[in-house]
């Protein structure tokens, strides 16, 4: 069989194109030949070499396998390697013949080689050897997928075999360098693929690999991991054996204890390191601890000499900085190193406590060997420290004042495995309460006892430290009493969160929180100091157990933690009561006021609720014992015991160190912040001076000015609270105080309300209704939010209205007289009215309209002196300008309805006082007034306009108009000096001059802009003048033939006015500028005077009056005045063809769209089957003389009409009274259609006698006097089209 054959056979040669297997192009590659075993290039570019598939059967072990052996094939085709297991799938036929049953294959594992694979051979069940072209033999463990060796065949002659490929898939090659005879290159040739196997030259035999080699027969011999590992002992290389060792335990030794772990992961005692002996340990176990310690032995026998000084002291522990290095110490860093990292890894903590510790100690090397353990511990690599070497780890650490780091060692240690009794008197001893704390929360499932012996610290620390030394700004501990304080706090804290301390994970189960929390509650509340057994062990407590200092004081837990740090106490506290999901047990009993803060708390036995629950058992309506496990203390109970902490030293006269502490306010305002949050939250109660007392504390918080976001806050803050508590639970009046003295307004406005109800709800004497009505009205009118303030009309409304529904008798002082609480409100709301007028004299009106609208006079009369009447004018103001009636119509009509012609003479009186520029406008608009009255009071005021239109009605018009046109005149001298007193800055701004000028500059510049206001404001004020003036020309002048001596003569005179405004104001001596602005202004006037002047007197008269009066002066005074004129004219004739060519083209479309819908006709050509413009027999005629006037003619897209019985114009149907009219029609219709069809034109000189036009017949025989029937066939509806007619011939 040749090899293409087989090659095809097995699908391993492409046999046309040219490609390999690999799937490259063959073109681009090159032929490597093999020579003596080596590769070398052709000269020529060569094509890429081919490599056959090399296949491998054997029983093997494989990953995941466990230990039996499977048939298991191996097979690569270039880089690619995959192991196929064989699977003989059950007889399923269920006959017992012996039929052949062929195997399934499915690949297990595949992975990569780095060169194309040329060879591959199983050696031994485990493991798989291939040769690549690089002549490299690697060895691969096929259960962990490792590589075991790699061996360098290179110098070796290895003997192959090689193959020529077929045919078809050779290359064409060019000779490089070779030329025929003539200097032409040679042209190309084939080239076949040649392909190289190595297959026949390697075999296994006894897990030996038997290479066979040109020379030689070469024998490779697998050793075992003992072998491999003493060889290398033997030679010496002691760290490639351990780490061989370390190898073989991860791949084997440890993957059999992986798969015979405890599925569930539960911990047993025989799994401790100290239960750790031979009998459990395996004989590679064993033998790879053997190893370690030949070579811990070897290492110590041969380590180098030390230095003078002792290897455990601190300088030799200091010398490790130093520049000269310790040879000694670093060795057996390194030995302490490996030492521990191999035992680490195998499991071995038994050897590393024990034989291994021990050498350590025995050549006095114990703290290089702690040193070196410590990162392991603090990496998590090591849980567990004996407790010899836990103690000598504790006595190194305190050596080296460094106790912290056995601490931070713990808490990454398993305590679950440790032996308690000592490492916990070990960290009592040594004040490690951090770790102890842990200990006793991860190994013992005990929260409290650690807390208690915490606090048996902090207690010794009170007794020995002074506890008025100031607390540091940084924070920093100055003292044990702070740091084991503090450290209680914050394990408080970590509890109460539920998480661990100090790592902060969350604790594990979640119910243990549940039931954590009442636990430490009930702890932190006992009365008495009374330390449990676990605690009195101590000969220090015991000698201390009769309860000295702080210890003798009620409530010493809370007591000692109060003088640490009563706000994080506090807060604290606050995270338990806060817990989500937390329960408490409730308290019947309430909170009575108790002189001088002394709180009782429990019952004659100092037994809480909790306690007596527990005590008498459960009744029918209380909880079971589960949940009294979950139940934690009244939160009563526990306010209580904070107050009599806070201010036990009133009742009990403590010594001057406690005294002093906690009188701090820091303290006592934490404690009442602490209260204000439960008390709002309803969930505890407190005394009257205690209540005082926390409103005091919220409304300290507004008193500065300058953070009003914080006063706000604070604000807000005590108004929840007071909603909050019941009305007995604080007094009034001192609460009343309070918030006033700190300018709470919102929150007195709150109790001045309460006030109110009170008294019209008969609890309190009838006197206080007045005063606090009116202090709840002050504080609505003095709050600094607008909205706010203008709630006062609301709520005096309704007080007043609910009064007036609700009114009862009260008694007054001992006469005991019957006062109506509906007028004791109204007189308190009526002195306050000037005050409502000032904030809003709209909302204040609709008040006095609904309240005091018997008594208007009595309102007018209280407003009439309060800031000299202008408070009196809003109010009117408000009323006679209707802006009431835009608010509240009826109100306004009420109160118009209620003035009189008096009220209206004084508003006019207070207008012309406080806004005379108004005055003018009222007069205009209104004729409520006496006019005599009026013009004395605008003359005496001096308000021109007003007087002028008074005099107007009064008849006197051409002293009126004289009256404005010297007003006039006025002004524009007036206004004339304010230009003046313009500087030159003032027309133009100059950055530059500003910049140099400086200061100066810039106000002088203030000065300028202010005079331009002033200007801009004088020249508004003249305009108004000029176009009064003109308002009273344009009233007397009337039609041209009622036209009287004012008519013509009143414009003409404010023209003559203007005109001569230059003269009288001297212009051509001011400045120029000065004398532009004027001119400016006099342009703007006269422009004015003549818009209003062309609709009013004819052209003619104008021009004459210009031509005739003026003729002395210069055209070019005029030239504005004229050009103003004849635009304006212009304007106006522009205007009007405009409008007559809008409705001309209007009335244009219109007539087009009329004759476009009535040509929109229908051709006929046969009415019900009759065909027009023939003969047509009787019969037929007769049945269309048939058809009536109410039948309707359908025609369709052939133009044949038919009778439509279905549809009927009613409009038609009513008013045709003869029937006949509609058979004369279509006779004529039908005439007209045969003098069409037979050409019966007449014509007169070659045009027809009948021309179109927009009439039709029966339209031009009604001009003609020739009515027909046709003509009155219907109604003409006027606004609605007709139908569709003919016009023209067509009619």
């Amino acid at each position: 069989m040749n090899v293409e054959y087989f090659q095809k056979q097995f699908g391993l040669l492409e046999e046309s194109d040219g490609i390999d297997n690999n799937g490259n192009d063959s073109d681009d590659g090159s032929i490597k030949e093999i020579t003596n075993g080596e590769h070398t290039l052709s000269p020529a570019a060569t094509p890429p070499q081919a490599f056959l598939p090399c296949l491998s059967w054997g029983w093997a072990l494989v990953s995941g396998g466990g230990n039996a052996v499977m048939p298991t094939l191996a097979r690569a085709w270039g880089c690619s390697l995959q192991l196929l297991r064989a699977n003989f799938p059950p007889n399923e036929s269920g006959d017992d013949d012996e039929s052949l049953l062929l195997p399934a294959f499915g690949v297990h594992d595949e992975f990569e080689a780095p060169a194309p694979v040329v060879a591959l051979e199983w050696l031994g069940n485990r493991s798989l050897v291939y040769l690549t072209v690089t002549n490299e033999f690697t060895v691969i463990d096929t259960v962990m997928m490792t590589l075991l060796e790699r061996l360098d065949f290179s110098c070796e002659r290895l003997v192959y075999a090689e193959f020529s490929l077929s045919r078809s898939v050779a290359t064409n090659i060019l000779s490089r360098g070779c030329k025929d005879e003539e200097g032409d290159s040679k042209p190309l040739r084939k080239v076949p693929h040649v392909s190289t196997t190595f297959l026949n030259s390697i075999r296994t035999s006894d897990n030996r690999l038997l290479v066979l080699c040109q020379e030689e027969l070469r024998s490779v011999s697998i050793l075992g991991t003992r072998q491999r590992i003493r060889t290398l002992e033997e030679d010496g290389e002691w760290l490639e054996a351990l780490a061989l060792a370390l190898d073989h335990y991860e791949s084997t030794i440890k993957s059999l204890e992986d798969r015979k772990r405890d599925p569930d992961g539960r911990k047993k005692i025989s799994n401790h390191p100290e239960f750790t002996s031979t009998s459990r340990l395996s004989d590679d176990e064993e033998w790879i601890a053997d190893l370690l310690l030949r070579y811990l032995n070897l290492a110590v026998e041969n380590a180098p000499e030390p230095s003078t000084e002792q290897p455990g002291t601190r300088s030799a522990v200091s010398r490790l900085s130093s520049t000269r290095i310790d040879l000694a110490q670093s060795h057996f860093q390194m030995l302490a190193g490996v030492c521990i990292e191999f035992c680490v890894v195998t499991r071995r903590l038994d050897l590393l406590f024990g034989p291994i510790f021990r050498r350590f100690q025995s050549v006095h090397y114990t703290n290089v060997f702690l040193d070196v353990l410590e990162p392991y511990v603090l990496n998590d690599k090591l849980h567990y420290i004996a407790p010899d070497a836990m103690a000598q780890f504790v006595e190194h650490c305190k050596a080296s004042n460094d106790v912290a780091t056995v601490e931070r060692c713990l808490l990454h240690m398993d305590v679950t495995i440790m032996d308690f009794d000592s490492i916990l008197s070990l960290l009592r001893k040594n004040d490690m309460y951090s770790a102890l704390l842990h200990v006793f929360a991860h190994g013992l499932n005990d929260f409290i006892t650690p807390l208690e012996i915490l606090m048996e610290a902090i207690f010794d620390a009170a007794d020995t430290f002074d506890l008025n030394t100031p607390r540091r700004l940084d924070g920093v501990h100055q003292n044990k009493f702070e740091q084991y304080g503090y450290k209680a706090i914050l394990y408080l804290q970590h509890c109460f969160k539920g998480q661990t301390f100090p790592q902060g994970r969350d604790l594990k189960p979640e119910e243990r929180v549940e039931t954590l929390r009442p636990q430490i509650l009930t702890f932190l509340q006992q009365e008495q100091y009374s330390p449990s057994i676990s605690v009195t062990k101590s000969d220090v407590v015991m000698r201390k157990s009769h309860s000295t200092g702080l210890r003798a004081c009620a409530y010493p837990y809370m007591h000692v933690l109060m003088l640490v740090d009563s706000k994080a106490l506090l807060t604290t506290l606050t995270l338990a009561l806060d817990a989500p999901g937390a329960k408490f047990v409730e308290s019947e009993s309430k909170a009575e006021p108790v002189a001088a803060w002394d709180v009782e708390v429990g019952d004659e036995n100092g037994e809480t609720v909790l306690q007596q629950m527990r005590r008498n058992g459960m009744s029918s309506n209380t909880p079971g014992e589960e949940e009294i496990d979950i139940l934690c203390p009244d939160r009563q109970h526990l306010v209580n015991i904070l107050s009599s902490v806070v201010y036990v030293f009133e009742s009990e006269g403590a010594n001057a160190k406690m005294g002093n502490a906690l009188q701090s306010q820091v303290a006592k305002d934490a404690f009442l912040d602490f209260m204000a949050k439960y008390l709002l939250r309803g969930v505890v109660r407190a005394p009257k001076s205690l209540t005082l007392s926390i409103i005091s504390r919220m409304s300290s918080r507004s008193i500065s000015p300058k953070d009003c976001p914080a006063r706000l806050f604070a604000q807000d803050e005590v108004i929840q609270l007071l909603k909050a508590l019941p009305r007995d639970s604080y007094d009034r009046h001192e609460v009343l105080a309070t918030v006033k003295q700190s300018r709470m307004l919102r929150a007195a406005l709150l109790l001045h309300k309460e006030g109110v109800t009170v008294c019209l709800d008969g609890r309190e004497n009838v006197c206080a209704l007045s005063e606090h009505f009116v202090s709840a009205i002050d504080c609505y009118l003095v709050d600094e939010d607008l909205k706010f303030r203008k709630e006062v009309f609301d709520y005096a409304k309704k007080e007043c209205v609910v009064a007036s529904v609700a009114t009862s008798m009260m008694c007054v002082g001992d006469n005991k007289e019957a006062t109506n609480a509906h007028e004791l409100l109204r007189k308190a709301l009526h002195t306050k009215l000037s005050d409502l007028v000032s904030l809003d004299a709209v909302l204040t009106a609709q008040l006095v309209a609904e309240i005091f609208i018997d008594d208007l006079d009595e309102v007018m009369n209280s407003l009439k002196s309060v800031e000299g009447g202008e408070i009196q004018f809003k109010f009117l103001h408000s009323i006679i300008s209707e802006d009431l009636s835009r608010a509240d119509p009826v109100a306004g009509q009420v109160l118009n309805a209620n003035l009189s012609i008096d009220h209206h003479q004084t508003y006019l009186s207070l207008m012309a006082q406080f806004h005379p520029d108004m005055v003018y406008q009222h007069l205009s608009t209104h004729d409520n007034y006496r006019t005599e009255e009026c013009l004395k009071l605008c003359q005496e005021y001096e308000i021109a306009d007003a007087s002028a239109y008074l005099l107007e009605r009064m008849g006197n018009i051409s002293s009126a108009l004289q009256l404005m046109l010297q007003t006039l005149e006025g002004r524009m001298m007036t206004l004339k000096r304010i230009i003046r007193g313009i500087g030159p800055s003032g027309y133009s701004f100059d950055r530059n001059a500003l910049r140099r000028t400086g200061g100066l500059g810039r106000r002088k510049q203030d000065h300028n802009l202010a005079e331009n206001e002033k200007k801009e404001k004088e020249i508004q004020s003249v305009k108004r003048i000029l176009i009064v003036s003109l308002d009273l020309c344009e009233r007397n002048s009337g039609p041209s033939s009622a036209r009287t001596e004012h008519g013509s003569q009143l414009w003409f005179n404010v023209l003559d006015r203007l005109i001569n405004a230059k003269g009288f104001l001297r212009l051509a001596k001011e400045l120029p500028e000065h004398a532009a602005i004027m001119s400016a202004v006099l342009s703007e006037l006269l422009q004015m005077t003549m818009q209003r002047m062309v609709s009013n007197i004819p052209l003619p008269d104008l021009v004459r009056k210009i031509t005739t009066d003026h003729s002395g002066n210069r055209l070019g005074e005029f030239r504005e005045m004229i050009m103003s004129m004849l635009k304006t004219y212009s304007c106006e004739v522009d205007v009007f063809t405009r409008a007559a060519d809008v409705m001309h083209h209007d009335v244009r479309c219109m007539s087009l769209e009329k004759k476009r819908l009535k040509l929109r006709g229908s051709r006929v050509q046969s009415v019900s089957g009759v065909q027009l413009g023939k003969r047509v027999f009787p019969s037929k005629i007769k049945a269309i003389d048939d058809i009536t006037s109410s039948i309707i003619l359908a025609v369709d897209s052939e133009g044949d009409a038919t009778t439509r019985e279905d549809i009927l114009d009613d409009v038609t149907r009513s008013d045709v009274k003869n029937k006949d009219i509609v058979a004369v029609a279509l006779s004529k219709l039908r005439r007209k259609r045969e003098r069409i069809s037979g050409q019966k034109k007449h014509r007169v000189w070659g045009r027809a006698q009948t021309t179109v036009n927009m009439m039709t017949t029966s339209d031009v025989n009604f001009c003609k006097g020739k009515s027909s029937e046709a003509a009155f066939m219907g109604p003409r509806h006027i606004g609605a089209l007709s139908g569709a007619e003919h016009y023209g011939r067509l009619g």
